[in-house]
Formats: C-alpha cells, structure tokens, sequence
C-alpha cells in the first residue's frame, strides 16, 4: 500500500505541471494575471480542454525523452514563444496567433523590428516569477520522480496521443459537445477569448481543411453559368488604361474630429471626391493583411468565406485563379504588378503568376528612392508611368504603395510638416503626425500620377483605395486618445469606424458622373469592369449583380442588421470554392488562358549585348584589379555580375549599362571566361538571370 502512494506521489507532477504552463500561456496572450485567472474561473469547461491537451503535450514529449524535466522545459519554451507573439499580435491588429501565421514566417521576421517596446513591465516580471517558481518547482520540491522507463514512457506516449485524438475528433466521449464547447472561426479574438490558447489553435487546425459547400457539382456549376445575367455594355472601341492602386494604410485622418490638422492632409483626395466617384471600402483587415485586400480586389473572392486570420496568398494562391488582370490581358491588355517590396513577401511572386499578369516589378527593380524606411510613393506612380507609356496598347496595372506602413513614430519621415492639435496625449500626437505626413505624401504623389495622364488624354481610369486602417499603438492606443473609438461602441460603430477605408476613382474620358462606392473589396474589380465598358467573366458578372442587393459582405455576426443572409451568399461560397479548390468549372472556356506563359518578373528579359573594358579610375579598381562595362537590356539595380559563377562588385549604371570589378585571379590569361547578370534578392537569392555570355578571353 504504502509503495503504492509513494509511486503515485512521485507522478502527481505529470498532473501539476501542465495546470501551471496553462495559467502561463494565458497570462502571456491576455496581457495580465487577472485576466488569465478571470478566464479560469468563469471558464471552467473550456480550461479542462486546455489542461487536457497541455497535459498530452507533456505527456508525449516526456515519452520522447524519458525526463519529465526536460519536457517541461520543451513545452515551456513552446509555450512563451507562442504567447508572447500572440500577445503582441493581439495589442496590435486585435488579433491573436493562428496556426496559419506559420506561413508567414519571412514576412513576419521583416517587420518584427518595429516592435520594439511592447514587452511592458507585467509580462517582463511575469516571465522571470515564472522561470524562478518552475525552477524551485522543479528541483527543489522533494518526492518529484524525473527520468522513467521504456515501458513507462510507452504509456505516457501512446495515453497522451490518445487524449488528445479524442479532445480533437469529439470521440469516442463527446467531451466538446458535453461542455457545449464550440469554435467562433467568423471572430478569432473572441474565439482565443473563450476557449483559450491551446484549445482554440487545435479546433482552428479543422478549418484549414475547407470543405466542399453542399450541392457542389459540375451539373449544378454549369446552370449557373448558363443563368447568370450576363453585362452587355462592353463597348469595343475604347480600351482605357486601368490603374488601381493600393494605398498602404491610407486613410483620412480627418475623420477623428477631435482633432485639428495645420492643414488639409489629404487635399487632393477631398477634392476627387467633390468631383469624381468616390466613397467607402469595406476591409476585411485591420492594422495588417495587406494580401488579403488585393486578393479581394483581384480576384473578387472573399476572405468572409476562410477561416478569419487566414492569408489567402501564402495558403490557398496556388493554382491559377482569374483576375482582373488575365480577364484584361484575354482582351489585349499589357499588365503588370508592382510593388516596392521585396518579391518574396507575401508570396507575391507566385501570386502574380498565377493571377495571370505579364510581369511583377518588385523592390529590387527600383532605384532607391527612399521617404523614411520604404520606397517612396512618388517612386511607384513614376514605375507606373514607365510602365503604361511604355506601351502601345492598353495597360492594367495593379500597384502597391509603401511608404505609409508602420512604424508611425514621429522620427520616422525627416519632418513631419503637418501638425496636429487636440486632448489627446503627446506620444498620441506624433503618431497622428506621422500617419497625417504618409497620406499627404500619397495624396501629392496621386496627384502627380493624375495629372501626367490629363495632360496625355490617353483614356485611363485610376483608382486608389486604402487597404487597413494604421495600428497606431497597443489595443486601438490614438483612436481611443482621440475620441474616435469609444469604449462603448457596439460592434457596428467599430465596424464602421475600424474597417473602412476610403476608395476615389478618375478618369480623363468618360461622361461626368459621381458614383457612390460604399462597397466591400471584392465588389471593386466588377465595378471596374463595367465602368470601363470592358467584358467580365460569369463571374464578375455575377458579382456586380450581387453588389447591386449587398453591397456590403461583412462578417457573419453583422448579417442579420445589413438584411443579409446565408442563402444570399449561398452561390457566391459555391463559386469561390470552385475557384480557389474544386475543380474549376466555372473557368470552362478559358481555363488555359490565365497564366501568361511568359509572365517574367521586372522589365522584360534581361540580356548581356556587350563587354567592354573601363579603366581603373573609371570604375574604381585598384591592386591590379581591372573593370568592365556590361551593355545590354532590362538591367535592374539589384543586378550582380558573376564571372565563372563567381560574384564580382557591381554598379548599377542604368537599364542599359553596369559596371564591376574584377579582381586580377578572377580569370587567367587568354583563357574563355562565362559572364552572367543575375538579379539578387534580400534572401541573396537570384530571381532574374541573363543568358550566360561566353567570352574567349576577359580582356
């Protein structure tokens, strides 16, 4: 008997220890010991899931080491790398870490040096009471059994991987269905919120799988595309320039009313929308998801119909998908994407491709025209400029802007010449600057592209919206300051207020007329289609029509105040899950003529015409070493010249021309040397390549 309790009182700590790493994790994601103990104890149900999966946790990776020390320490270090990013991520964008942020782990690490800061004094304090108490707990605390046995570690493995089987798939014991224990996919805060950290990330894992809407089938499929109300306004002599243009976090700050701006900070656009179409979009994003926005607009699917967190671009995006720009280029459009960023974020490059454009001009084909930390705005509408003039028929460009993303510190732009007034606290005020200085930048600089095309009157519509609203601060920090958030709202005041961005369109040849545009995202490509006269796909057809009756897609809590419900939106499901993982009937037709074959990235292809020798003096050799002139086409400033595989410094001299070093052992003698150019990114991987050029000597 008395062997019986001192076995079982040496593993009570198998059972201990988990209770303890849940209160911790809890603590990182909410912010506050009060708040992780609050939850404990008005979610009793929902804490026991959490236990019990932690406990398996624990359970498995003690089997896997045979020392439940070691596993503590395993699950330990899991867990506050994963609070901690879920707590940041939830004071900035409301938003906690979802099992789909592990796609976005090189987008992540880029921005992750604007955090600086957002560890406060409770969680710094909280971590070190954690790592003292678990090392008293777990070495000074007698009657602890650590290492154990092959035997024993079998049925710690296999009881582990079997409780946890049965938390996930609700069987054999309905233990979900008995605590009335649910997800809220449509709502992730308030999804973390209940059900807590560990419990919402394994439900969360069922939603990465999408399942087929009921009714899906080819015949049902082809009715509809055979029904849908086709547009006939397409007007075959016309063929305008169709620029859209994302504008990173530009929103109109004068609609926090409590403040007072030394001048207009947006000017320009107020005055497009006394004269042009103008109005709201409704965002699926706030404070980030930038992808998620152009998808919508892009493609006109919805990011209502995935799971929320999710980004389109790094999960779904990998087959092709009509767009905008492989419906113009079917119609004799040149298009091309660009952004000031670096290829590979977000999964641009292959997005692109697959949406169907022609060429992605990314941050490595800009000269470094740099406002603050990006790429300046102005610098976009010239690449804009290039683009289009360059050609002669007509363009679809598709362009991002950079220079407004956060950080909106006040140190960020050289000066911040608008200055702003009100109650609101001075760290609050150089945020507000900062945001007011980057949309009046991006104001001047559509001004700019505007004026360039009235002057030219070649037909061309320009359309700028806003992505997200800026995240200016922990938990909605300067709209609370200010006045524009209250901590009363209901949930469509914040909707309103939060998700809204504003959207102008120009054009320099159509009939006057001012179109009121409070729509969401995905209905701005439809829209666009018809206003350029241009013909649309059955389903953009169908969607223009659905924007007639529902403008608005909100989420699904917001349903029954906009009059909408599912059956609305039934087809439009149906029709994106053909799109984006059935089968693809929809694209009957077409379905071959929307990826461009020779899609390429930059200008065009980038080719090495001739070699030619530059004195020392000229290109900046030394110590024998000699330099070369390389003439050719489409070069860009990431280019680097490699003799024999080898990198050599290089000089981006223009379009035309770059120059390098060459060391003096870089090539014998009257010996046949291979030069290539090569496109370099921030990964220092090559994107672009030339074709090797073989000379029989390097002179």
């Amino acid at each position: 008997m008395q062997k019986g309790i001192h076995f079982i009182a040496r593993r009570l700590h198998l059972f201990v220890w988990p209770l303890l790493l849940v209160v911790f994790i809890e603590f990182l994601n909410r912010g506050g010991v009060m708040a992780a103990l609050s939850w404990v104890k008005h979610s009793p149900g929902e804490m026991v899931l959490n236990y019990l999966l932690t406990f398996c946790l624990f359970l498995v990776f003690t089997a896997l080491t045979g020392r439940s020390r070691i596993a503590f320490w395993i699950v330990a270090a899991f867990m506050l790398i994963c609070g901690l990013i879920s707590g940041i991520k939830f004071k900035i964008l409301g938003v906690p870490l979802l099992p789909w942020d592990l796609f976005l782990s090189s987008e992540t690490t880029d921005i992750v040096q604007y955090l600086n800061g957002l560890f406060d004094k409770t969680i710094v304090i909280g971590i070190i009471v954690f790592l003292a108490g678990s090392v008293a707990l777990l070495y000074f605390v007698p009657w602890t059994h650590s290492r154990f046995r092959w035997k024993e570690n079998i049925v710690l493995g296999v009881l582990g991987v079997a409780l946890a089987c049965a938390v996930y798939f609700d069987k054999p014991v309905p233990i979900k269905s008995a605590l009335h224990i649910s997800t809220i996919p449509w709502n992730q805060a308030d999804n973390y919120h209940v059900n807590g950290f560990m419990l919402s990330t394994v439900m969360n894992i069922e939603q990465i799988i999408i399942d087929a809407p009921q009714g899906y089938s080819q015949a049902n499929m082809d009715n509809f595309v055979k029904r849908v109300e086709r547009r006939t306004n397409v007007d075959p002599n016309i063929k305008p320039n169709i620029i859209v243009i994302l504008g990173e976090a530009f929103w109109d700050p004068t609609r926090m009313k409590n403040v007072t701006f030394s001048e207009d900070p947006v000017p320009f656009i107020h005055h497009l929308q006394q004269n042009y179409s103008s109005g709201y979009m409704l965002s699926p994003q706030f404070g980030g998801g930038t992808a998620n926005v152009e998808f919508e607009v892009l493609s006109g699917n919805s990011i209502r119909f995935l799971p929320e967190g999710a980004i389109a671009y790094n999960q779904y995006m990998n087959r092709r998908v009509d767009s905008l720009a492989s419906i113009l280029a079917r119609q004799g459009y040149q298009t091309a994407a660009i952004n000031p960023f670096h290829n590979w974020f977000f999964n641009s490059r292959n997005v692109y491709q697959n949406f169907g454009f022609s060429k992605f001009i990314s941050q490595e084909y800009f000269e470094p025209e740099y406002n603050g930390p990006y790429l300046a705005d102005k610098a976009v509408m010239n690449k804009i400029i290039e683009q289009v003039d360059s050609t002669s028929g007509p363009d679809f460009v598709f362009a991002n802007t950079m220079e407004n993303h956060a950080p909106f510190t006040p140190d960020k732009f050289k000066q911040n010449t608008i200055k702003a007034s009100g109650n609101f606290p001075e760290e609050t005020k150089g945020m507000i600057e900062t945001l007011a200085q980057g949309v009046h930048n991006t104001d001047a600089a559509l001004k700019m592209l505007v004026e360039h095309y009235e002057k030219k009157g070649e037909p061309t519509i320009i359309m700028l919206f806003g992505d997200h609203l800026p995240a200016m601060g922990n938990n909605f920090q300067a709209y609370k300051d200010t006045g524009y958030l209250k901590d009363d709202d209901d949930s469509a005041a914040v909707l309103d207020k939060m998700y809204t961005l504003p959207v102008v369109v120009w054009d320099n040849y159509l009939p006057k007329h001012q179109d009121k545009l409070d729509m969401s995202a995905s209905f701005l490509g439809p829209y666009l289609l018809n206003l350029a006269q241009r013909e649309g796909t059955p389903y953009t057809d169908y969607l223009f029509s659905l924007s007639k009756k529902f403008p608005m897609i909100p989420p699904r809590n917001h349903y029954d105040r906009m009059k909408l419900t599912e059956q609305d939106v039934t087809e439009y499901r149906m029709l994106q899950y053909d799109v984006l993982f059935g089968e693809q009937y929809s694209f009957n037709g077409f379905r071959d003529k929307i990826i461009n074959p020779k899609y390429t990235l930059g200008f065009g292809e980038m080719t090495i015409d001739n070699v030619s020798p530059l004195h020392q003096s000229t290109a900046g050799g030394s110590g024998g070493d000699s330099s070369v002139e390389i003439s050719g086409k489409n070069f860009a400033p990431g280019c680097v010249v490699y003799l024999n595989d080898k990198a050599l410094k290089t000089t981006y001299e223009s379009r035309q021309s770059l120059s390098a070093i060459v060391p003096k052992d870089a090539a014998e003698p009257g010996k046949p040397v291979n030069l290539q150019v090569k496109v370099i990114d921030s990964k220092n991987l090559p994107i672009q390549t030339t074709p090797v050029k073989q000379l029989n000597e390097l002179k």
